[in-house]
């Protein structure tokens, strides 16, 4: 260990049962080499503050009980390096979505009782539990589910997820291991285990949080679409899931609507089709809510207006564009999915597409990462991408003052997936008199707006339960008076919740492109 040490300042967020007082305590910390944040605490205990209250055991990463917040992100105490946070005040916080019994300790009751719910162990009939014989498990599947047996317990998913926001969803631990039992060839409960999850398994917003967060990399946000595909081959669905999906095998979109309505958002606006020209640098992707929803249908607007202003040779499809197919494949339909991508992909061949401009981070995410998309070998860009390049390269250049406080909210599905946060923050960086401030959950912590897996259509939580209005009462406490998205489900929930809140005359919710084309006069 080294003998230089740093001092790091640890601002803890306490709280006293006996007093119901919750109050910060800080501490300087000599910080060397390879300390963690449990060491950390320790030295705090045994050298500052006798009275300081956390959990812990192993020490190692396998107990699960050292989870806490540290500078807003679930982590374990004892597995992460204070030096490797690249910072000199750290805030130490109890886990979220879970009771407080004193300073960093949580009450998992909670968490506990929902795991149980799954019956995590092997469901067989009682005569085969009572024979002396070992359940034998081939190593081929051993090894599949290998990576879901591998959950501590230690709640860090549960702490990231905002589904957990409603009492009665079961959290991603839960679920995954729910889904590691339904995969094991030994387990016999396949109908009891879709039943005990069917009603709560559509809360999901696909965020990817708990995967992100997991400190034993299990992937908990795959779990749940995969179970949601068990449940949809037997019909366990609920009626707006069902309405959904029929309106996406009827009608090549979520909306209900028809597609000779499909280019009603591209209106004066002449833009180029592809069935009427030969060639395009770019398909410019607009899908289904920037096409037919009215509010949204001014973000595919704008995003077009932009792209001729910095002279971007785009075209669309018109009508022979279908939905992406990114909702309904996390709602678990396979193959819907499918259908709809086959047919975006013939149309992608029929006219040599091998660049691609999407509105929607939903849309980019699928293209980018999913087959039979990824078979193209296409270039798959978000708008927000192109418009950064068209600012840095001097293409396009903001003039138009807007004097906002402007706090940008991270699309799951561009930044959590996709790694895409500086591009969004430079465009509204560029724009004249904004000030730009953060959330305090940002970038791959960034709060979703519970829009994601088709959430977005299948709402029927109440307010205080809805992640977007959680969003939103934070954006109203840190003193936004703009929240800039860049993606329309996140314009839908977050104007929904605006409304809810009763907030309309406090702050208003826009896209980037919007914004941008303001600041540009076009």
């Amino acid at each position: 260990m080294s003998s230089e040490a740093k001092t790091v300042k640890f601002r803890i967020k306490r709280y006293n049962p006996e007093l119901d007082r919750h109050f910060v305590s800080t501490y300087d910390v000599p910080v060397y080499k390879g300390m963690t944040i449990l060491d950390a605490l320790l030295y705090i205990k045994d050298n500052l503050d006798a009275t300081l209250t956390f959990r812990y055991s192993c020490r190692m990463g396998q107990c699960g009980s050292c989870g806490i917040l540290v500078n807003g992100k679930p982590m374990l105490a004892c597995y992460t390096q204070v030096l490797h946070l690249g910072t000199d005040v750290i805030e130490l916080e109890p886990l979220p979505n879970l009771p407080v019994i004193r300073d960093l300790v949580v009450d998992v009751k909670p968490f506990f009782a929902r795991y149980r719910k799954v019956t995590p162990y092997l469901i067989k009939p009682e005569e085969e539990l009572e024979k002396p014989e070992e359940f034998l498990q081939p190593p081929e599947n051993f090894w599949e589910i290998w990576d879901l047996t591998v959950c501590t317990k230690c709640g860090i998913c549960f702490a990231a997820c905002p589904a957990a926001i409603d009492d009665s969803y079961l959290g991603p631990s839960a679920l995954a291991t729910n889904y590691r039992f339904l995969r094991d060839v030994r387990d016999e409960g396949l109908n009891e285990r879709l039943d005990a999850v069917s009603e709560t398994l559509w809360l999901c917003t696909s965020c990817n949080s708990c995967s992100l967060m997991c400190p034993k990399n299990v992937d908990g946000s795959a779990s749940v679409v995969e179970t949601r595909s068990l449940v949809v081959e037997r019909g366990y669905i609920p009626r707006t899931v069902k309405e959904v999906l029929e309106s996406a095998f009827t009608y090549h979109n979520p909306l209900r609507t028809s597609q000779t309505k499909r280019l009603s958002w591209a209106e004066g606006l002449n833009v180029k089709l592809l069935p009427e020209v030969e060639s395009a640098e770019y398909l410019y992707f607009v899908c289904c809510s920037a096409a037919f929803d009215p509010r949204n249908q001014e973000i595919a607007r704008s995003t077009a207006v932009i792209l001729r202003e910095i002279g971007v040779d785009f075209a669309n499809l018109g009508k022979e564009e279908w939905c992406c197919g990114d909702h309904i494949l996390r709602m678990g339909e396979k193959g819907l999915f499918e259908e709809l991508a086959d047919h975006n992909v013939s149309m992608f061949e029929k006219y040599g597409v091998d660049k691609v401009i999407t509105v929607s981070p939903h849309c980019f995410n699928t293209m980018k990462n999913d087959k039979p998309y990824t078979d193209l070998g296409m270039q798959v860009y978000h708008y927000t991408q192109i418009i950064a390049d068209a600012i840095d390269t001097g293409r396009l250049k903001p003039t138009r003052e807007i004097r906002r406080r402007v706090a940008y909210h991270d699309p799951c599905f561009l930044g959590k997936r996709n790694n895409i946060y500086e591009e969004p923050r430079k465009i509204l960086e560029s724009i004249p008199g904004l000030e730009l401030i953060e959330f305090r959950r940002r970038l791959e912590n960034s709060y979703c707006c519970g829009g994601g897996a088709g959430r977005v259509w299948v709402e029927e939580a109440p307010p205080e339960k809805r992640p977007c209005v959680e969003r939103v009462r934070e954006a109203v406490e840190i003193g936004a008076e703009v929240i800039a998205v860049a993606c329309p489900f996140c314009m839908t929930t977050l104007e929904d919740a605006v409304k809810v809140l009763e907030v309309e005359d406090k702050i208003v919710v826009k896209d980037i492109s919007e914004l941008v084309r303001e600041a540009c006069g076009l």
